[in-house]
């Protein structure tokens, strides 16, 4: 599935959640609902601003990174949003100042 599929119908919790358990990657998951609460958003609201700070901000070796990635997988779409989800959460994780 494509990425704007995915995110255009991130409005529905249950959608999101669905989307993130085909990851197949709880942690993930876990780590994402954990930060939209620390957000005091919705997971899907969350995501949304993950994959929108990625593409304002990713430079080129993360989008060569996401387009190799996505070249050989199974689904690009899944495979982006992981991708972008997991950059949001590193940039979180750093100190800020």
């Amino acid at each position: 599935m494509q990425l704007g599929t995915l995110l255009s119908r991130f409005d529905d919790e249950a959608v999101v959640l669905e989307t993130l358990l085909a990851m197949n990657d709880l942690p993930l998951l876990s780590r994402v609902q954990d930060a939209a609460k620390r957000a005091s958003t919705d997971v899907g609201a969350w995501a949304h601003e993950a994959v929108g700070s990625f593409i304002r901000t990713a430079d080129d070796e993360r989008w060569l990174g996401l387009i190799a990635a996505c070249s050989t997988a199974k689904d690009p779409g899944l495979t982006a949003l992981r991708r972008m989800l997991a950059a949001a959460l590193s940039a979180e994780a750093r100190p800020h100042g």
